[in-house]
């Protein structure tokens, strides 16, 4: 394991430079190739050639999220639910599958999560329980859900085999909407139209998914998408002593005293849609000033995001205030930070940043969906910036690779850096805000039951959605 080393002289600045520009050209070429080619081609050819050992910080006792509320009551589950899913591991999809299992049996929902591959989280959701199949190719995928016997089935950006088996049950299907698509085909789009002509609902985490995919599907189909915001999980026993042992175990894994310093967490993929090297210039132009760290986490789906992002570090004098991190423990890193930032070029609604708002912490975060509402609700300190790409109802993906193409020198780098310093002044003038009253996770939850259970009743009486074609 390698920890995030010091930034040196004048000398090595000049050639992390050098590394940064070289590896924008390779990501401006990257970003010319279509996405099919991208990301089942280049970022695995990338991830052999590029891939290191990265440092991550450990769980911390104490540090951890809680499905429910104190003194929910939880009632005999009367219907099974699937929740029909890709790989749990990579990024917040998962996380959202993961929480819903817990979470909808307070709901007298049983819940089954089917996906392709075993992994952290089945592993986890196994030992808490909860029945998990994985089913990789088609023939077992059709034997296990017809066996399951499920009342209704979600679909959450779930791979086609597992789609069409959940189809082949005979359940009323509920698509779950994360994101803005700007990846998909014409063809991709005409398919998705016809799973929302199958499906009795649509759901989607935010209202500018909604509008997002009302705006390329047919009107009989947007009309089924309604919105279900994703929630979070509280932390609550981030006690002030589990905050400080999370604290002193973030400065030993960065390898940098935080004393008196304010820390800004950044919980995301090394991702083109996460814009970690734009986030890094921009956050390094206010960090000497506000006294301020930077602590990235999460997977690098993206080696040449990952190593630009260290690149444009190593070659700013304050570099050795941004620390690159591999996927860490979410709870640990909210409980040690002071602060929250995420500047994506697009989201659905960005689990992390709820999770961070759930934790207390004012946030930095881009014009994307589910950003006004989070910093509406966030601790005071929080500003929302604008998009570095354009208006988040327009983003593209040649526009995002535009502002990719720009890292250093993004739109909204002076938003972002002047942002982060007011973040910074308000936690040194405030201290940092305990965790508020919050019923996200609780809302979510009972809007899936909510839908799940209308989907059913339609189905057993047999009348079709309002919005489905008659």
């Amino acid at each position: 394991m390698s920890s995030p080393r010091r930034v040196r002289g004048a000398p090595s600045r000049a050639a992390a430079r050098v590394s940064a520009a070289v590896l924008g050209a390779a990501v401006g070429l990257v970003d010319l190739t279509s996405p099919g080619l991208r990301y089942g081609y280049v970022h695995p050819l990338a991830r052999a050639v590029l891939r290191r050992p990265l440092a991550a910080l450990p769980a911390v006792a104490g540090a951890a999220f809680h499905p429910l509320p104190t003194g929910t009551a939880t009632r005999a589950p009367d219907l099974r639910c699937g929740l029909v899913a890709d790989s749990l591991d990579v990024g917040g999809i998962g996380r959202v599958v993961e929480m819903l299992a817990e979470g909808l049996s307070a709901e007298g929902i049983e819940p089954v999560v089917v996906c392709p591959e075993e992994g952290r989280r089945t592993a986890r959701l196994r030992d808490l329980g909860i029945e998990v199949v994985v089913a990789g190719d088609e023939q077992s995928a059709v034997r296990a859900l017809a066996s399951a016997r499920l009342d209704v089935v979600q679909v959450h950006s779930a791979p086609d085999h597992l789609v069409a088996a959940a189809l082949g049950t005979g359940a009323p299907i509920v698509p779950v909407l994360h994101n803005t698509e700007i990846h998909y085909s014409p063809e991709k789009w005409r398919s998705t139209a016809e799973l929302f002509d199958q499906a009795d609902s649509v759901i989607a985490v935010s209202a500018l998914v909604r509008q997002f995919h009302v705006d390329r599907v047919p009107a009989s189909a947007g009309r089924k998408i309604v919105v279900v915001a994703n929630g979070a999980m509280p932390l609550p026993a981030a006690t002030e002593q589990v905050r400080a042992a999370a604290r002193d175990q973030l400065a030993r894994t960065v390898g940098t005293p935080l004393v008196d310093e304010v820390v800004f967490a950044c919980l995301a993929r090394y991702d083109a849609q996460k814009n970690i090297a734009g986030t890094v210039a921009s956050f390094l132009s206010a960090a000497q000033d506000a006294r301020a760290h930077l602590v990235v986490a999460g997977d690098p789906s993206d080696w040449l995001e990952y190593r630009r992002a260290d690149a444009i570090r190593r070659s700013h004098p304050h570099g050795d205030r941004v620390h690159l991190l591999g996927s860490s423990d979410a709870a640990t890193l909210l409980c040690a930070a002071d602060a929250f930032v995420l500047d994506s070029f697009f989201e659905g609604w960005p689990l992390a940043a709820t999770e961070a708002v759930s934790a207390g912490l004012p946030i930095v975060i881009s014009e994307a969906g589910g950003a006004a509402e989070l910093v509406a609700r966030a601790a005071p300190g929080s500003t929302l910036v604008s998009n570095a790409s354009g208006p988040a109802a327009e983003v593209t993906d040649r526009r995002a690779a535009v502002a990719r193409r720009r890292a250093g020198r993004q739109a909204n780098a002076a938003q972002v850096a002047a942002a982060v310093a007011h973040a910074a002044a308000t936690v040194r003038g405030r201290g940092r805000s305990g965790p508020p009253a919050d019923d996200s996770f609780a809302t979510m939850v009972a809007g899936h039951a909510s839908v799940a259970r209308a989907a059913v009743a339609r189905h057993g009486a047999g009348v079709p959605h309002e919005g489905a074609a008659r």
